[in-house]
């Protein structure tokens, strides 16, 4: 198979080694995020080749193929099938879903979703406790969300010297509000009885996607949700997949849907997780504010144009990410 001008000749060897029947063409299906995925065809049908980032020192690879081991072993249905994978090239081979996008999601698919991730928890077995790490960045305690909220400001902090309206952001938006929301959570945390840094214990964790939503999600002809990537796939507080999934910038959600992915997993894990939701979420909503910020950032601009097709100018992203921060700055009110 010749390469092509936009695939790796790398990937182009991967392919011809994992594959079990002759590559006929390979082409990238477009895709947001750090990993690429490419469409290879070849004799025997079509796969999914995934490429992983070299640069990254999470073993996203790894922590993929561990969960599609445990998703299959659980017989949890409408995810990947791991074929094939090669560690020195970063590269795995997985059966081809046919599928589109969702464009929006009804309350039948927030449900799925809900679903899904009660799914994973029922499914908990020996082996995943053995084999399973932590969930990329987990929020296992309010200390930990508190974390990575800081070990992103700042960078956003050092740039805003050069771009006043993010510093203005910043200074008048963002700051009281992680102030407010930090004494507001260990408030709760102290009415409840509760150490707001200390991890949640081993019996409490459950497993989850982390990055969970429609953009990691197709429909099936059928019209029912196939789940896709599992890069951050692991251990991690329950509250964290209704952070997650609830305020995801990449997703509109009414507050009525809003309320039905939540409502579902507490009814499953506890209702009397809802005081700690209370505490934990506006502290989510401003760590997906400063995700959001971060791609505003030099470093992460020239790393997902990867030198292929010329990016957006700057003001254009600067306005979406600015609004998209906004957005998620009032939800600290959804409580």
């Amino acid at each position: 198979m010749p390469p092509s001008s936009r695939v790796p000749e790398a990937l182009v060897a991967a392919a011809e080694r994992l594959a079990a029947a002759r590559p006929i063409a390979i082409a990238e299906v477009p895709k947001g995020g750090n990993s690429r995925v490419f469409k290879l065809t070849t004799a025997a049908g079509a796969y999914a080749l995934k490429q992983y980032p070299p640069d990254d020192k999470r073993d996203r690879q790894g922590a993929e193929a561990r969960a599609l081991a445990f998703l299959a072993r659980a017989k949890i249905a409408r995810v990947p099938r791991l074929v094939a994978v090669d560690r020195d090239a970063r590269v795995s081979l997985l059966a081809w879903i046919e599928g589109a996008p969702l464009a929006a999601l009804s309350d039948a698919d927030v449900s799925a979703f809900a679903r899904f991730q009660i799914d994973l928890d029922r499914a908990i077995d020996d082996a995943a406790r053995r084999d399973v790490g932590p969930a990329a960045e987990a929020c296992l305690s309010g200390e930990r969300i508190l974390s990575h909220i800081r070990a992103r400001y700042g960078p956003l902090s050092a740039f805003a010297a050069e771009l006043p309206a993010l510093d203005n952001f910043l200074t008048s938006r963002f700051l009281p509000a992680l102030a407010a929301s930090e004494e507001s959570a260990r408030h709760i945390y102290r009415r409840l009885g509760l150490d707001f840094a200390a991890d949640r214990p081993p019996g409490a964790q459950t497993l989850i996607a982390s990055d969970f939503g429609a953009h990691n999600a197709l429909r099936g002809a059928d019209g029912q949700i196939w789940f896709l990537d599992f890069e951050y796939f692991g251990w991690d507080d329950p509250l964290t997949s209704i952070g997650n999934f609830v305020l995801h910038p990449g997703m509109t959600l009414t507050q009525a849907q809003r309320d039905l992915y939540q409502d579902t997993l507490l009814s499953h894990f506890g209702a009397a997780h809802g005081e700690r939701l209370s505490a934990l979420l506006p502290l989510f909503a401003l760590r997906w504010c400063a995700i959001v910020l971060s791609d505003l950032l030099p470093e992460r601009r020239a790393h997902r144009s990867r030198g292929e097709a010329p990016t957006e100018p700057f003001e254009q992203s600067l306005a979406r990410q600015f609004a998209l921060a906004e957005r998620l700055v009032p939800a600290l009110d959804m409580t």
